[in-house]
Formats: structure tokens, C-alpha cells, sequence
């Protein structure tokens, strides 16, 4: 009994230690490794490797937008804002989004160009996402603009772009 015994603690301790270093994972066998007998051939080499997770590449998102003069409440979409009005607001919706991420906001009027940088997280309604402001000097087309962009801000895909007239 007492060989029992040590045969059952030489286990566990395998067991253990066993736990406490990582596995390894082998490649699958082929051919190359089975004998004429169908026995693995003796000394085969195996090189080793790791598995390298890969992150997702990209991720469809649709967009609903807003742009109003009025920056909370009750939402009037429009084309067109009067100089008075102050400031042009963009409202977002971004369905299927997973996770909040960073993207840039890039107004144009004429050859003025404003890049803000942003965040688009996902929600459930429309949400103030950028605003800017317009006065009586900067009358005639604009356009907003909104890109992808990475952790350290450099623009990526276009997401949304639309086109708005201050009077």
C-alpha cells in the first residue's frame, strides 16, 4: 500500500507541475511523419511556433445624422441655417458599433478647412457629436465631414459626409 501511495503523489506532483508550465502545442502529423509500418518515424525535427492572435479589421457601422441648429432637445433636421442661428450641430447615431471610437470631424467652407478631432460611441438615439459656429461673414456652402481615425488621430475612411448652406 505504501507504493501505491508514492506511485499516487509522484502523479500529482506531475500533475502539478504539469499545470504550473505552459503547453505546448505539436503540428499535426502528415504523411511525412508515418513510417511504411505506420509507426511515427523516429527522430523527426519539430520547429517550434506561436499563434498569433490577430484584432478584427474593421468593423460596418452605419451612421444617422442631424444637423440643426439647435443643440439638445427637440431635433430640426436642415439643409439650410441662418448666420443668427450661431453654430451648426452635428447629431450622430451610429448603429452596430461595439465600442466608443476615435474619429475626426473636418468642416469645409471654401478653401477653410477645421479638423476636430471626436469620438463616435454607440448609442441608441441621436447624439450631439460636433458643433461649430457660423456668423454672417462665413455665408455659402459648407460640408461635414466625418473619418475614422486611429489612436494617434490620422484619418481613415470617410464615414459620413454632408453638405449645408448658411445664409
Amino acid at each position: 500500500m505504501g507504493s501505491a501511495c508514492q506511485v499516487f503523489s509522484v502523479r500529482i506532483s506531475f500533475l502539478a507541475l504539469a499545470l504550473l508550465f505552459p503547453a505546448c502545442v505539436d503540428a499535426p502529423i502528415t504523411e511525412a511523419h508515418i513510417a511504411p509500418n505506420g509507426q511515427l518515424r523516429a527522430n523527426l525535427e519539430q520547429s517550434s511556433f506561436s499563434a498569433q492572435p490577430r484584432l478584427a479589421v474593421g468593423q460596418a457601422v452605419q451612421v444617422a445624422a442631424v444637423l440643426a441648429a439647435q443643440p439638445e432637445g427637440a431635433l430640426e433636421d436642415a439643409a439650410a441655417f441662418p448666420a443668427s442661428a450661431g453654430a451648426v450641430h452635428l447629431h450622430l447615431r451610429a448603429d452596430s458599433l461595439m465600442e466608443p471610437r476615435p474619429v475626426t470631424f473636418v468642416w469645409t467652407h471654401g478653401d477653410a478647412r477645421e479638423v476636430v478631432a471626436g469620438v463616435l460611441a454607440p448609442t441608441t438615439t441621436l447624439t450631439l457629436a460636433a458643433s461649430h459656429p457660423i456668423s454672417p461673414e462665413q455665408a455659402g456652402r459648407w460640408e461635414v465631414e466625418v473619418f475614422s481615425a486611429d489612436a494617434a488621430g490620422v484619418t481613415g475612411d470617410l464615414l459620413f459626409r454632408r453638405e449645408f448652406q448658411v445664409l
